[in-house]
């Protein structure tokens, strides 16, 4: 094979805009569809080899290993495979780029009619119906191949011809001068028949759908949310989206968003909700009641003998969200205890305290409070809000600092 710049006719220090720009011009003057009879082995050759220097030269490493080692250098898989000089094409200017297959049908391009585009809606759903599960009723509204007409746009089969423009197959190659001595090509829907190919005669255009060939139609979904669900879960309705001729309809996909919930939270197949309670509670046990999400009223309790810690997490086993698929089979409920305390404590019952509670054991270990060396301090309440940040003492004075920011600059230079 020659040089794979020569091939493409561009420099060793061409840009990959320079590669694809040549490749697209070689690609569509070469491509075999548009060979003539007795050239068509000719152009097939062609086209390989503008599509294998292309995938070569628009890959870093590739183009590094042909650089320094050449054609030699790429066999045996070095720098990965290579791709199908039609696959190569379709990537480049689209699979529906007008060209009929070619190569004894070579290429991996689709058969068979294609599949219209998917719809998706978002429906937001709350935490109780993602437990319980709910049915929603929803309207949507989507295209259908006119039933007047049966999808030909026309009120009689013959009056349906091959589009002239464009002899039938959609598109049309358009060129375009860019400057002196620079032209590009490329490829675009016929105008003259909306890329389809064929034309209606004016005087025969099915009045039901004007010519468009489908018409509206609403209708009304029921969506089922099954027990279990999760937020991003997507719902399906096969077939149910636009209707268009030599096209498979499309899917209606719903796609499950969860509303916030006052209290609850879900993880995975746990719930998690967040309690305060006071230190009376925290020491000798708590009773509260927590409304789940199936309307039940749970009487939560703990051990009397149970000390709850601030921050400390509890769980209610098989209390939390169902398995989906497999409703009968739970998570848990965590609860997370926050314990509030109360502000002061009367002088009168720290004695009492004392009998119930352990001893001190951070009492301040000083021999003799009376030495010169021991100074008595009292904790107040910190104001965070004041803190600025600044590291000096709040008594030292901006001339004081500055003036030891000097000396640690003088000492720093001797």
């Amino acid at each position: 094979m020659a040089d794979y710049y020569e091939i493409l006719g561009v420099t060793k220090t061409a840009s990959t805009q320079e590669i694809r720009s040549a490749y697209k011009k070689l690609a569509l003057k070469y491509h075999p569809d548009r060979a003539p009879e007795d050239k068509k082995q000719e152009y097939e050759e062609k086209f390989k080899d503008i599509a294998h220097a292309y995938e070569v030269l628009t890959d870093d490493q590739k183009r590094k290993i042909y650089d320094q080692y050449g054609e030699e250098g790429l066999k045996g898989g070095a720098g990965g495979g290579f791709h199908d000089a039609a696959d190569i094409f379709s990537h480049i200017f689209g699979a529906d780029e007008g060209f009929g297959g070619f190569f004894g049908g070579g290429g991996r391009r689709q058969t068979g009619p294609k599949k219209g585009k998917t719809i998706a809606h978002e429906i937001q759903v709350s935490l109780e119906d993602l437990y319980n599960g709910a049915t929603r009723k929803i309207r949507v509204t989507r295209t259908r191949i006119c039933t007047h007409c049966k999808g030909t746009g026309a009120t009689k089969d013959d009056a349906v011809i091959t589009c002239k423009s464009c002899q039938g197959k959609g598109k049309k190659v358009v060129t375009k001068s860019m400057g002196p001595g620079f032209v590009q090509q490329y490829v675009t829907p016929c105008e003259v028949c909306d890329g389809t190919g064929k034309s209606i005669d004016k005087k025969f255009i099915c009045k039901e759908c004007q010519g468009n060939k489908v018409t509206n139609d609403v209708k009304v979904l029921e969506v089922h949310i099954d027990p279990g669900m999760k937020e991003q879960q997507q719902i399906v309705f096969e077939g149910e989206a636009d209707e268009r001729p030599d096209v498979l309809p499309g899917d209606i996909v719903f796609i499950v968003q969860q509303k916030p919930h006052p209290f609850l939270t879900r993880q995975g197949n746990n719930l998690h909700m967040k309690k305060k309670i006071n230190l009376l509670e925290a020491l000798t046990g708590v009773e509260f009641s927590v409304k789940h999400l199936d309307g039940r009223t749970l009487v939560v309790r703990s051990k009397k003998s149970q000390v709850i810690k601030p921050g400390m997490v509890m769980q209610i086993s098989k209390e939390g969200f169902p398995i989906h698929k497999s409703p009968f089979q739970k998570g848990n409920l965590y609860i997370e205890f926050e314990v509030e305390f109360p502000d002061q404590i009367p002088e009168k019952l720290h004695q009492e305290l004392s009998k119930i509670l352990p001893m001190k054991t951070n009492k301040a270990d000083v021999m003799d409070e009376s030495s010169d060396n021991v100074e008595e301090v009292f904790l107040t309440e910190a104001d965070l809000s004041q803190n600025n940040g600044d590291s000096r003492n709040q008594y030292d004075s901006d001339d004081e600092y500055e003036g030891r920011r000097g000396q640690s600059v003088q000492c720093g230079t001797q």
